[in-house]
């Protein structure tokens, strides 16, 4: 795993070394007390400052949104996002009245869409669950995470976004988070979003997606694939005409 995908985790930072030593080590959950996941070299740091991945922060540098990027591709390249979803994974939801419920899982919910079925090839590429990731990612680190984000009861394709009721207090990572998580959602358009509110966010069936939306039964799936190809191209994952060749290409099957 590359020092940028380590860097990529939730709570991580990229540190000058204790003791004056040379180069930056990656550190967990910004604990610099610890041992560093990865060491790197000042001339991989000021590479990736030069093309745009990294940006100084107050205990070192962080990711940008290109520097997440090229982190989910290398993710989506190397070990594959689908195998990450076979994981059993500790969760914290919020559920509709509010409780918060813990609960643990041993696959994800674009799993099914990323395998063949019979003949025909995965609704899905790995370039999707990458850009999946990047947007749960966002939401898990935002000022979002653990409220209910989301009021749907207005007019059908309406969203109305809570923020911290006192933005001063949110640290600033998590206020960024929240604006990539929201510029996200606003990029995939209405309708797409709550589809991905529902299926990525909360992990509801399709079946209780669709009824959400008010949509016929089997029209969430197709859905689900044209919003992630939006999702792709808004971080940069592929571009639109890549997008629509492979929707092309999946929709004419084997």
């Amino acid at each position: 795993m590359s020092w940028i995908v380590r860097l990529s985790k939730p709570g991580a930072i990229l540190a000058p070394l204790a003791g004056g030593a040379p180069g930056y080590g990656v550190f967990a959950r910004a604990d610099r007390r610890r041992r560093p996941v990865a060491l790197v070299p000042e001339a991989a740091v000021k590479r990736a400052v030069s093309d745009g991945a990294l940006t100084p922060c107050e205990a070192g540098y962080a990711l940008t949104a290109d520097g997440e990027a090229r982190a989910a591709r290398e993710q989506a390249g190397s070990a594959g996002f689908a195998a990450q979803h076979g994981e059993i994974v500790r969760r914290i939801v919020m559920e509709p009245q509010g409780e918060r419920t813990a609960f643990a899982r041993t696959g994800g919910p674009l799993d099914r869409y990323l395998r063949p079925h019979g003949a025909r090839p995965a609704l899905l590429e790995p370039v999707h669950a990458a850009a999946a990731a990047m947007l749960k990612r966002d939401y898990d680190l935002s000022a979002l995470a653990g409220r209910v984000t989301q009021d749907w009861s207005g007019q059908p394709g309406a969203a109305v976004r809570s923020a911290p009721k006192d933005r001063a207090e949110a640290p600033a990572r998590r206020l960024d988070a929240q604006a990539r998580f929201l510029a996200a959602l606003d990029a995939v358009g209405t309708g797409f979003d709550r589809l991905l509110m529902n299926v990525l966010i909360r992990e509801t069936g399709m079946m209780a997606a669709e009824r959400d939306l008010n949509w016929p039964e089997r029209t969430g799936a197709p859905a689900l694939r044209q919003a992630l190809d939006r999702l792709t191209v808004h971080y940069r994952l592929q571009r639109g005409a890549e997008a629509a060749a492979g929707r092309r290409e999946q929709a004419r099957g084997p």
